[in-house]
């Protein structure tokens, strides 16, 4: 490739690592929004990656050097920035959990509903096969679940889905609330850890999964406690179910860093990848801990099904408007900023 094609299909990438790098100097490195953050760190090591090509390649003439230079200059100013240690902040985590994993999840939403997909397709496909041959239910649900559902039909008749018995004690027991939250915490830290095997194992764990909610729903249906079956899953299952698909999505995060790094070295796309996995996987864990609390104290109580159900669409809402949240400080500056960053690009260009 000439080095004029090179410049030309580069330009814009080393312009904006350009911009963004100013900004952090005239001002300061909190000063950029999380979005920013995370773009000026990938523009970084793509920018390392092409000052490799251009020495290997276009360092033998006056244009290249000067190239060279250029990109030496770029990298080196970036770097200070990128591996800059960020000012102690005691509210730093705070700010994570109602900001910054709201942010990485909006960032990342394509894996995420590429997992939901692989989570509630065979969902799906389940609870028809089952609705359709109830012997196909064994396939996808243990046999102690779906005795566990024919039981509940069972008590429904005579004394209420939902009633206060011994069984559903033991449920709001603080113990029992630990057991779920380590459960799905394990269900989730697979499907993130499983995407170092190309996102097949990931892929798997997600299946896998749905098709169990799907046969179990589907069981329920055929014993007519479908209502009654979703009043008890969904209060803590719409978090639930979220969250693994989070985890899902950041497994396909680095599962995408093997197969296609792009201009980056594998070793860095994976290391950025492993990066914004980890920052969903914390969020991850905190609505599991939630969903969990849920699950142990709410689930069980003797609460007609439409206000759990309702309770559940509470749930929904509350988390639409977290996953949103942004830093008001944040939105202004980037408001502001916005107009004067176009105009200096198109100048230069």
């Amino acid at each position: 490739m000439r080095a004029e094609r090179f410049v030309a299909q580069h330009r814009d990438g080393w312009r904006r690592l350009n911009e963004l790098v100013d900004k952090a100097q005239n001002t300061r490195l909190s000063s950029l929004s999380d979005d920013e953050l995370h773009e000026m760190g990938a523009l970084y090591r793509r920018a390392a990656s092409d000052l490799a090509r251009a020495q290997t390649r276009y360092a033998t003439t006056a244009a290249g050097r000067e190239l060279v230079r250029s990109l030496n200059d770029l990298v080196l100013r970036a770097h200070t920035q990128v591996y800059s240690a960020p000012a102690p902040r005691p509210g730093r985590v705070l700010h994570f959990l109602l900001f910054g994993f709201p942010a990485a999840f909006r960032r990342h939403w394509r894996p995420i509903a590429l997992a939901a997909a692989l989570l509630y397709g065979p969902a799906l496909i389940a609870y028809l096969a089952v609705l359709v041959n109830s012997d196909l239910a064994t396939m996808f649900v243990p046999e102690s679940a779906i005795r566990e559902v024919q039981k509940r039909a069972q008590d429904k008749v005579i004394t209420g889905w939902g009633g206060r018995n011994e069984f559903e004690g033991l449920l709001s027991s603080p113990g029992v609330s630990s057991y779920i939250m380590t459960n799905n915490i394990r269900v989730t830290l697979n499907a993130v850890a499983l995407g170092i095997t190309a996102g097949i194992g990931t892929v798997l764990v997600l299946m896998l999964n749905g098709m169990m909610l799907g046969g179990l729903s589907g069981v329920a249906t055929q014993h007519n406690v479908d209502l009654l079956f979703w009043a008890v899953i969904l209060p803590h299952g719409i978090i639930e179910l979220t969250a693994i698909a989070m985890s899902g999505g950041a497994g396909f995060v680095l599962a995408r860093a093997i197969y296609a790094p792009g201009d980056l070295p594998r070793r860095d796309a994976l290391r950025i990848a492993g990066g914004e996995a980890a920052r969903l996987l914390v969020g991850v864990t905190l609505l599991l801990v939630i969903a969990g609390i849920i699950e142990g104290f709410i689930t069980p109580q003797p609460i007609p099904p439409m206000l759990k159900i309702s309770f559940a669409l509470l749930t929904a809402i509350g988390l639409a408007f977290y996953l949103n949240a942004r830093p008001r400080r944040a939105e202004n500056q980037r408001r502001a900023t916005s107009a004067p960053f176009s105009a200096s690009t198109n100048k230069q260009a």
